[in-house]
């Protein structure tokens, strides 16, 4: 889905210099050296949220090489699609992490205790795919869930959903259950791996055997009842049934057309349209998709849309000016893409520190960040 541009307040232009300094400064520390062709690229960058992101990636660099890879091999219009994709789906996230917080995954079938935290997982060796649902949830009891959505799964997916459970386990620990909801065209491939050396066995939940225009008649009437327990369930429901392209899409227009019509009742409701309209990225065609959004779109508080007659569109969001700034900024949005959620106290210690040198260090920790107790105490050393 194509959101509107987004205009920073501010000057602009001061703060994407001071990123463009922050990265050359970082590269120089770092290698002694920086190529003229690396420093004129990112001169060239005028997105303050590409640079940011790039930024993000830089820190994970251990040769000059791999920086020019960063900077040289992938274009503005990568950059700017994966910024995008990434702002939608982080906002889908944290909704859903405040949806299942203290319930259970009963909605998937599955017992657990009750849900504690809920976060993304991008494995670093593996590329992520985009418009695919990827969440962990862990319960009270320390279990991890790992959920991924597949829609016209492959046996060269399972294969690959088996390579990041075991990447998942080196990094949370071996109490971590699969979870794979599949939905779209039936699936007739492996539901276990088993080798001489280890064994793979996902808990499945093929979402084509579920009815979904049913669901979403009997979810009508629950919410007319009061019960808006399974609420959550609208944004899983397009993937229910074994309907062709077409019929999945009317589906899904019948999901989102409900929502809406619950948006303009009670504007607590935009949190569940904006995650059902992102989740349909793929089944809605585009055009649809952004008729729907221009009919919610002054609803739709999340997006802080800020609307004048006649005049440009978009979200409003303010920026600090300096680099310092720039760089508390950055590392709290790598902490948000790392773990999820960041706890005030530790947004507010990041604020009272006053010069770069320890904030460097913290970008580091945090993009390798696999423990928010660690990080937080080579946070309090930073500041002793």
């Amino acid at each position: 889905m194509v959101l509107p541009q987004i205009v920073k307040l501010g000057d602009s232009m001061t703060s994407r210099n001071s990123i463009q300094t922050l990265i050359i400064d970082d590269i120089l520390e770092r290698f002694s050296i920086i190529p003229e062709n690396l420093s004129k690229r990112i001169k060239s960058i005028d997105d303050v949220g590409v640079l940011k992101k790039i930024y993000s990636c830089i820190i994970e660099c251990s040769s000059i090489e791999d920086v020019s890879n960063i900077l040289l091999n992938r274009s503005d219009s990568f950059w700017k699609n994966a910024l995008k994709y990434k702002q939608n789906y982080d906002a889908v996230i944290k909704w859903i992490a405040q949806q299942f917080k203290g319930k259970t995954l009963d909605i998937f079938g599955i017992e657990s205790a009750p849900i504690v935290d809920v976060f993304t997982y991008e494995p670093v060796e593996i590329k992520i795919q985009t418009s695919r649902l990827d969440l962990i949830f862990r319960d009270v009891n320390g279990h991890f869930f790992h959920c991924e959505e597949q829609r016209n799964i492959t046996s060269d997916d399972f294969y690959r959903f088996c390579i990041y459970h075991f990447q998942a386990a080196r990094k949370f620990g071996h109490n971590i259950t699969d979870i794979l909801l599949i939905s779209g065209r039936p699936y007739n491939g492996p539901v276990t791996i088993r080798t001489n050396s280890g064994f793979y066995q996902p808990v499945i939940i093929d979402c084509s055997q579920k009815n979904g225009h049913e669901r979403l008649e009997e979810i009508k009437q629950e919410i007319k009842t009061g019960n808006y327990s399974r609420l959550i369930e609208l944004i899983f429901l397009p993937l229910y049934g074994k309907e062709k392209k077409d019929d999945r899409s009317y589906l899904a227009q019948k999901v989102i057309r409900f929502e809406i019509d619950l948006l303009k009742q009670d504007k607590t409701y935009e949190n569940l349209v904006f995650a059902t309209l992102i989740m349909c990225n793929k089944i809605i065609d585009r055009q649809l998709l952004k008729e729907y959004y221009e009919e919610v779109k002054n609803m739709l508080d999340i997006l802080e849309i800020a609307r004048e007659d006649g005049m440009q569109q978009g979200m409003q969001q303010g920026m600090q000016k300096g680099m310092l700034q720039e760089a508390k900024d950055t590392l709290i949005e790598i902490l948000e893409e790392k773990i999820g959620v960041v706890p005030g106290r530790i947004i507010e210690k990041i604020k009272t520190i006053h010069t770069k040198e320890p904030l460097k260090g913290l970008l580091r920790q945090a993009v390798k960040c696999n423990d928010l107790q660690h990080f937080e105490g080579q946070l309090n050393l930073a500041l002793n």
